[in-house]
């Protein structure tokens, strides 16, 4: 691939992008992440940001949005997302329920392992804030896997024919030192950048663009392992020299893209504080409002003749103010205040409801609005409440979350990290991923409600009717049981095998019927010693009545 071609390609794909899209981002950044509001401005290191800004509901409220997220869909302390097998039946065996219950617990220990934390809580700031993400996922020689959010500034992206995001580019600078600890010197002397190895030895601060292309390779051959014929081709280009540095490719797409929301026809996602703009520009005129009408009652105006026969206004505790006494309509007093303080406060606090609501605070603090409620009230209104966030969820599993799933299974495959393969699984090894964070599980919740509200319906019914209390018979109670179980994303691994059920409940079955004779003998006995006056000395029932038999057993 010629790198010149590639940097008129960037170049296309950044045109799209200049304009409206980052004077975009540069105003949500203003608002919600004033940390990256570089985008089309000038900032350097260190220095101070624009004081118009005035509040800080929006920074607030992005950062919650991005914490309970987190929390929520990726809960640290348990296993949230787990690997098994389409069919329930083949999750029923043993060898293969205790495989995928491993292979999950793998993961998630590179997970925890590695920094996936806080580069993705990163990546969830920069969805509320600009609604695009970019995280990149790649292999490394120390904790195995490495992660690395990146500013979507600098990120341009391209769909293919399915809407789905498959071509990424991405800009950024290298020092000479860093350019030679990426590259090496030969890929970059190669590439016409014969100073550089000079300039990082004279520990120079200049800096080189370099650009990466990721895309989809036309044809590859699947049998080679050679970094040129994966799947995704990746491409290193020197901007100012318009040259390739380092080719290379991948089996799968190092950068995972997810975008909130989208409109027509666009390729970038917009974002929780896009849609809240208005709102926050006038939360910030009603807040400055309200800080002249408080500085206003607590140091109001002063009224005096303009005579000059008042002097040394202060407004000092214990200051001394000289008036004119022979002239008693000069005497200087203090405006009263104008407006409606109070007034303005509940505007405020109606515009801070409001952008709070967009970020879905109240998703993630539910308390503070479910109060004099029953705890299962609260969980059933938090569960309905949660669905509102369906649409996103299912965007984000899509876009982000499974590619970074698949892709952490290809990887610890690779490094043999998994366990070996049980022989139900050699005809059919796929697998499905499922989470169990409490978001994934209120938008599945109604997976399961609707076998539970029927049986609940045809319950109420049948005390109306008995005959429909015969309905219920078409549900198999055992099938149903490991249908919701399943659903519900617990681990098949502590469920039964149904031949050991069976064998348990047979043997349950004859220890009552035994149960039931010993308990009858009493009677029996009774009634034939009424018949005939006498109990066979070696019958049970003789040995029941001397003793020889404990009931209890």
């Amino acid at each position: 691939m010629d790198g010149k071609a590639l940097v008129k390609k960037f170049d296309s794909m950044n045109s799209y992008a200049i304009g409206n899209w980052k004077n975009l981002w540069q105003e949500c950044a203003d608002w919600a992440m004033p940390t990256n509001d570089n985008i089309n401005r000038v900032r350097y290191e260190g220095m101070e940001k624009s004081p118009q800004r005035m509040i800080d509901t929006c920074i607030e409220a992005n950062y919650n949005f991005a914490a309970g997220f987190y929390s929520h869909m990726f809960p640290p302390n348990s296993v949230w997302a787990k690997y098994r097998h389409p069919n329930p039946m083949l999750m029923a065996d043993e060898s293969v329920a205790y495989y995928f219950e491993q292979v999950s617990r793998i993961v998630h220990q590179l997970l925890i392992g590695s920094n996936f934390a806080q580069e993705e809580f990163q990546a969830l700031l920069c969805m509320g804030a600009f609604g695009t993400n970019c995280l990149t996922l790649e292999e490394d020689e120390k904790d195995i896997i490495r992660f690395r959010n990146h500013i979507i500034d600098n990120v341009r992206i391209e769909e293919n024919n399915l809407g789905a995001v498959d071509t990424i580019a991405r800009e950024f600078k290298l020092t000479p030192r860093q350019a030679i600890q990426q590259y090496g010197v030969e890929a970059l002397k190669a590439a016409g950048l014969e100073q550089i190895e000079q300039e990082a030895q004279d520990y120079k601060h200049k800096k080189y663009t370099f650009i990466q292309f990721i895309m989809p390779r036309a044809s590859y051959d699947k049998s080679s392992k050679k970094s040129i014929n994966k799947p995704f081709a990746s491409y290193h280009i020197n901007r100012e020299r318009g040259t390739v540095v380092q080719e290379g490719g991948f089996d799968y797409n190092p950068y995972k893209v997810a975008r909130f929301t989208k409109g027509n026809d666009e390729v970038y996602g917009r974002s929780p504080m896009s849609m809240v703009l208005g709102t926050a520009r006038r939360t910030n005129v009603i807040y400055r409002s309200m800080v002249l009408a408080a500085e206003q009652r607590a140091n109001s105006q002063w009224l005096v003749p303009d005579d000059d026969s008042v002097t040394n206004i202060s407004n000092r505790a214990g200051a001394i103010i000289k008036w004119r006494a022979t002239n008693p309509n000069g005497k200087p007093e203090r405006l009263p205040p104008c407006g409606d303080s109070g007034l303005a406060f509940e505007m405020y606090q109606v515009h801070e409801k409001q952008i709070k609501q967009m970020f879905f605070n109240h998703l993630f603090r539910p308390l503070e609005d479910y109060r004099n409620m029953t705890a299962t009230e609260v969980n059933e209104r938090m569960t309905t409440d949660m669905m509102t966030l369906a649409p996103f969820v299912s965007r984000y599993l899509n876009e982000h979350v499974n590619p970074m799933m698949e892709h952490l299974f290809y990887i610890a495959q690779k490094k043999n990290l998994l366990p070996e393969i049980p022989a139900a699984l050699q005809e059919d090894p796929s697998y499905e991923i499922d989470y169990v964070g409490r978001l994934s599980m209120a938008t599945k919740s109604f997976e399961t409600m609707g076998a539970i509200n029927t049986l609940r319906v045809f319950g109420e019914l049948s005390q109306m009717d008995p005959n429909m209390q015969a309905s219920l018979q078409n549900v198999q109670p055992d099938k149903l049981f490991r249908e919701i179980w399943y659903a519900n994303s617990s681990s098949m691994n502590a469920l039964k095998d149904p031949s050991e059920l069976e064998a348990e409940r047979a043997a349950q079955m004859e220890m009552m019927q035994q149960q039931q004779m010993i308990n009858a003998a009493p009677k029996i006995a009774d009634a034939a010693q009424k018949v005939s006056g006498a109990v066979d000395p070696t019958s049970i029932v003789n040995q029941v009545e001397q003793g020889d038999i404990d009931l209890g057993q």
